[in-house]
């Protein structure tokens, strides 16, 4: 909550900084990203260019999750008053992989800039955090492919949504309910749970059949 509330804050002053920002106009004539003398100016470099950045982003989450590190978060995040007992620097943690997930949200900004050559504070209002806060929540809560999951069907889903127009935050609010209800666990929980209960049952048939 803190960080959508701080997220509306960052929002009203780059629409009151017009110098710097542009305001709501945003700022146009963005250059291509070039990197050497190779210029990504078209859809199908950035494409690739993206996918090539979220395959790095996903093996670093991964190595970082089975790392010591990634041990200590899991740690945090059940109990943090147990790590704390174990020694873990529960504050410190926190900052270092806050610092980490706001230089990948930097790459994805600066991507986003460069690919579309135009930026505003529209783009990044109250609206995009819910919907960010939604992927996650979605595909799961702690699970790194459920992260991207959440993330595919979230981006898909607006195309849905667009005959309730101003609707679907609503939408996304009644998802998350549903979510929490139902799969607190996420897309990912729920159909690992699922499988599960599907192969307890098989068993049990083949026993009784037996």
């Amino acid at each position: 909550m803190a960080t959508l509330g701080f997220g509306i804050i960052i929002y009203i002053v780059f629409n009151e900084t017009v110098d710097w920002t542009g305001g709501p106009s945003g700022l146009s004539s963005i250059p291509s990203l070039q990197i050497g003398t190779i210029i990504f100016d078209n859809d199908l470099y950035n494409y690739y260019l993206v996918w090539i950045i979220t395959l790095c982003v996903m093996l670093l989450s991964i190595n970082l999750s089975q790392s010591r590190i990634g041990r200590a978060l899991r740690a945090v995040h059940d109990s943090e008053v147990a790590a704390r007992v174990m020694g873990i620097n529960a504050w410190f943690l926190k900052v270092q992989i806050f610092t980490v997930s706001a230089f990948i949200s930097a790459v994805a900004g600066s991507l986003y800039a460069h690919a579309l050559t135009f930026i505003s504070p529209a783009s990044f209002g109250f609206n995009f955090s819910v919907e960010l806060v939604t992927m996650v929540v979605v595909g799961g809560l702690g699970s790194i492919y459920g992260s991207f999951l959440g993330a595919a069907i979230l981006t898909v889903l607006p195309e849905f949504l667009r005959v309730f127009e101003d609707f679907d935050v609503v939408i996304y609010g009644l998802l998350l309910i549903i979510m929490n209800m139902f799969m607190p666990g996420g897309l990912i929980s729920g159909l690992e749970m699922l499988a599960q209960k599907v192969v307890l049952k098989i068993k049990k048939k083949r026993h009784a059949d037996a």
